[in-house]
């Protein structure tokens, strides 16, 4: 245990130093780089953790297969960058408006800076933890399951994105402030209609999301498929990657409402 504990803090430390030194030299705009240098000292503890949350979802998956290493390596760096990086990253570019300092150079370096960290962690950590003793089971998947499946998570995760952003996180004055402009709080139903009004492409948009998210763990799913508790397991270790970054202060965010 104290071994497997030293060999992740090794991989946690490996993950936030590429992060760091790639996001140093990449050539962001001037106006990001500003916001950058002005970011929380404490930020680094944040992202510490992340990628400690990070380098445990990749140990959890290791232990989980009997892929090659190499087929293991692409499948786990494939992806948790299309869910970490580019699922988020597709979400900025459709709230362009509300992140002003951004350009789409920016966002496009943002989504690559989390590639570079990924290519040298996992490797490493697929040495120190590759698991050969595991015996799987060939799953098949036929494609019109999989497409009525793909079309419930897409609408299951639109109604959810619409619950979840109404009645929690649209109830910080900030967060109105910072994508609408205004500090306003429609009802629900009122919400809705505004969108429906204004911006009615988000409805399809995030079922797009979905149904990409979905697909996007198929990998994942024929690399465990002997035991559900461990998919499901992986799923959740997965996606919270995504929810569990939003703790590092953001300079975008700072920015936007002072």
């Amino acid at each position: 245990m104290v071994k497997t504990i030293l060999k992740l803090s090794l991989a946690t430390i490996l993950y936030t130093f590429l992060y760091i030194v790639v996001n140093a030299f990449l050539p962001y705009s001037q106006g990001f780089k500003e916001l950058e240098t002005s970011a929380n000292p404490k930020a680094l503890l944040f992202l510490l953790f992340s990628s400690a949350w990070t380098c445990v979802t990749i140990f959890y998956i290791i232990k989980q297969h009997n892929y090659p290493k190499v087929k293991a390596i692409i499948n786990i760096v494939c992806v948790m960058h299309f869910v970490q990086y580019f699922m988020t990253q597709i979400e900025t570019l459709f709230f362009g408006s509300a992140f002003t300092v951004l350009t789409l150079k920016d966002t496009v370096l943002l989504t690559l800076a989390g590639l570079f960290p990924l290519l040298g962690t996992v490797p490493f950590m697929i040495k120190l933890f590759h698991n050969d003793a595991i015996t799987q089971e060939k799953i098949k998947i036929s494609l019109n399951q999989l497409i009525i499946k793909l079309s419930i998570i897409g609408f299951v995760y639109m109604c959810i994105y619409m619950l979840f952003g109404y009645f929690v996180a649209w109830q910080f004055e900030e967060l109105r402030l910072f994508y609408s402009g205004s500090t306003e709080k429609l009802s629900f139903f009122g919400q809705i209609n505004s969108i429906i009004k204004t911006r009615p492409i988000a409805f399809p948009f995030q079922i797009l999301r979905g149904i990409l998210f979905g697909i996007a763990i198929i990998p994942i799913r024929y690399m465990i498929s002997k035991n559900k508790h461990s998919f499901i397991t992986t799923i959740c270790l997965l996606y919270l990657c995504t929810a569990v970054v939003l703790i590092i202060p953001n300079v975008l965010w700072d920015d936007k409402i002072k």
